[in-house]
């Protein structure tokens, strides 16, 4: 992933995307502060903060999700509305993991500000974007303080190949 400024004027901010799959976002459209590498289901994994999110790519599992303010061309999309949307449950299969991922949308209060996060960014007062890994499975954070609310999502991944 490189850092490139976003060429899409089209960013909704009463809206999330999230999307999953195998192939790869248009990454010329996105604007990346913050990465680092982890170990995510025993293979190394790229987590991003970006401009309009975050993203996650474990190419040994062929497996990327982005959640994005900014429409996305992707395998699988998910529309969620801001700030009240319902609690989602969104399911991924690929051919060496499945993915269940877990979307709420909370108070902006219960954002764990103490807690130490694999990555953390923070766009201006009270918006951050943050993700924690725990081994098979990782969590993110957004808060928008223009609604008040906080979208947390929680993935778990399960291995289907025999590596």
């Amino acid at each position: 992933m490189t850092s490139s400024s976003t060429t899409d004027p089209e960013v909704h901010t009463d809206r999330l995307f999230v999307g999953f799959g195998s192939d790869s976002p248009d990454c010329d459209r996105l604007t990346v502060f913050a990465e680092t590498t982890v170990d995510l289901r025993g293979v190394p994994a790229e987590i991003a903060v970006i401009g309009s999110s975050h993203y996650v790519y474990a190419p040994d599992l062929d497996f990327r999700e982005i959640i994005s303010c900014q429409s996305l061309s992707h395998d699988a999309v998910a529309e969620l509305p801001l700030p009240d949307g319902d609690d989602r449950r969104l399911r991924y299969a690929g051919e060496s993991v499945t993915a269940e991922t877990s979307v709420s949308i909370r108070d902006i209060d219960t954002y764990p500000a103490g807690r130490d996060f694999e990555l953390a960014y923070e766009f201006a007062p009270e918006a951050y974007t943050a993700i924690a890994v725990d081994g098979d499975s990782y969590e993110t954070y957004h808060t928008y303080p223009e609604h008040g609310c906080l979208v947390y999502s929680e993935t778990a991944l399960q291995r289907t190949d025999q590596r």
